[in-house]
């Protein structure tokens, strides 16, 4: 299930002052049947679930017809159960990617399928991952971590079990949501993802071509050497595991994310790899005052704070760093707002870290002329003024961008590019810096398939001149990474960065 505080939590539902309501137990709750991606739906099966999760997003999503129009989407849903009833059935797995292509639709990162719980056990139990870590660079597939394959570091894969590698990325980037039309950061979903486990390449892969226990990789080295390799494929679980290889591999929980050293006498470097504060939370100032203290108290004058590997996360590690950021409040949003408050007859099928949430109180909303409902300021920290650490940080800042910024750090980043903050240095960022759909989440599951579907109840905005909607955030100075720096262990961003405080 989707963790209780995954994305951007707030204190919506627990500070709503509403009486806790009491539910039926959820359909989505019952247990799986047991079938696996091959088992046929019957067209009725698949109208049903598709009739169900067209009207839950209708009603619920607020983003929903943000950047795709209201016939368009229609017209999406009504397609697979057109093609179910054509093909007299259809599979389980096939229903799932049909689902997900509709959800990218929405234009929305939040916005996504997940497989059914006995299909998510199975990626443990049948192996489908390739035994090896890699990452687009310059749109090429380039290996991290080999994890003792007989590939190095740095060598190209050109293709898996003769499928050019280019081909395969066509086929499962369509299914890689984004916000608005930043098609560019579907680049950081492809070969790795927590989301998608594994990665599109991997997740989807494995429902859309025939996989073997064994694979043969096709490579070419720096010098330009094509060979082939006969890997063994592992389970889900193993795969995760080779994150521990790397020295760089980017943290998981915000409480081992963060670096700090200095540069010289006058400048340091800060890392804040996610701001995903749930599964192992610590308070976030406790992390960052010392380092703060340090800044201000060896009056240093620069700081490069690289944020390239944050994907978002917690509301209380977003806010506590913009804390010491600047020398006067600011808010990261000026209004939150939900669709309806009324999902009856929806709410069998709807599960959310606190119920209360299916059936909520008014008091916690106004009511807009357009019929939605805006949070009022008592019950939502991301409309509040975020008010300026005592030991923050006031010298220069550059900050240090990518195409995997999205949710709560392109929030952060669009604020200190949108006040003049700071100088940013880097790669175009997904996300939505006029505000994101995300918040509180439902996890809709459709019963005849058990897919649950990922829907945001909040839709955030933001007060910023200067951005193009749904165009993500451009830095002041592009400074890809490229496939030679990458081979030598040169980070061009980052000595970018260094040349400006020269």
């Amino acid at each position: 299930m989707f963790n209780k505080k995954m994305i951007t939590t707030s204190v919506f539902v627990t500070a709503l002052a509403m009486p806790s309501v009491g539910c039926a137990q959820s359909k989505s709750q019952a247990p799986d049947p047991e079938y696996d991606a091959a088992t046929m739906l019957t067209p009725a099966q698949v109208a049903s679930d598709v009739a169900l999760a067209e009207e839950a997003y209708e009603r619920i999503h607020p983003g929903y017809t943000r950047y795709t129009d209201a016939e368009t989407l229609k017209e999406a849903w009504a397609a697979i159960a057109a093609k179910a009833a054509t093909e007299k059935g259809m599979t389980i797995g096939d229903f799932y990617l049909e689902i997900q292509n509709v959800l990218t639709l929405i234009r929305c990162d939040h916005t996504k399928a997940e497989l059914p719980n006995q299909l998510a056990k199975e990626r443990d139990v049948n192996p489908v991952y390739l035994p090896l870590r890699w990452t687009l660079i310059e749109d090429r597939a380039i290996v991290t971590i080999p994890a003792g394959t007989g590939l190095s570091r740095g060598d190209e894969i050109l293709a898996i079990d003769g499928r050019p590698i280019a081909e395969m990325i066509a086929e499962v980037a369509p299914l890689i949501p984004v916000d608005g039309y930043t098609e560019w950061s579907r680049r950081s979903g492809i070969s790795e993802s927590l989301e998608f486990r594994g990665g599109a390449i991997d997740h989807f892969g494995a429902l859309l071509w025939d996989i073997k226990p064994s694979a043969t990789v096709t490579v070419t080295n720096a010098a330009g050497t094509k060979r082939d390799i006969v890997v063994e494929r592992i389970i889900h679980k193993k795969w995760r595991a080779l994150s521990k290889l790397a020295a760089d591999a980017p943290a998981a929980n915000f409480k081992d994310a963060i670096g700090f050293e200095r540069l010289g006498s006058q400048s340091a470097y800060l890392k804040v790899d996610t701001f995903v504060n749930y599964r192992d939370p610590v308070k976030p100032k406790e992390l960052f005052d010392p380092i703060f203290d340090t800044l201000r108290d060896e009056r240093r004058e620069n700081l490069i704070l690289d944020l390239r590997q944050n994907g978002g996360g917690s509301n209380d590690a977003q806010q506590a760093l913009t804390s010491y950021l600047f020398d006067k409040p600011v808010k990261l949003a000026t209004d939150a707002r939900v669709k309806t408050l009324n999902h009856k007859g929806l709410e069998d099928y709807l599960w959310t870290w606190d119920k209360r949430a299916i059936n909520p109180s008014a008091l916690g909303f106004s009511r807009n002329d357009d019929g939605s409902y805006s949070l009022r300021a008592f019950v939502e920290n991301l409309i509040k003024p975020v008010k300026p650490a005592k030991n923050g940080f006031r010298g220069k800042l550059i900050v240090l961008t990518s195409d995997s910024n999205s949710s709560a750090s392109a929030t952060l980043i669009a604020l200190l590019k949108g006040n003049d903050r700071a100088v940013l240095v880097g790669e175009k960022t997904g996300g939505s810096p006029d505000g994101n759909t995300g918040g509180l989440q439902f996890t809709l599951t459709v019963p005849e398939s058990q897919i649950r579907m990922r829907i945001p109840m909040i839709r955030y905005f933001n007060d910023l001149k200067g951005f193009e909607t749904g165009q993500g955030i451009a830095p002041d100075k592009v400074v890809p990474l490229t496939v030679d720096a990458f081979r030598a262990g040169f980070d061009p961003a980052l000595e970018a960065a260094k040349a400006l405080f020269e």
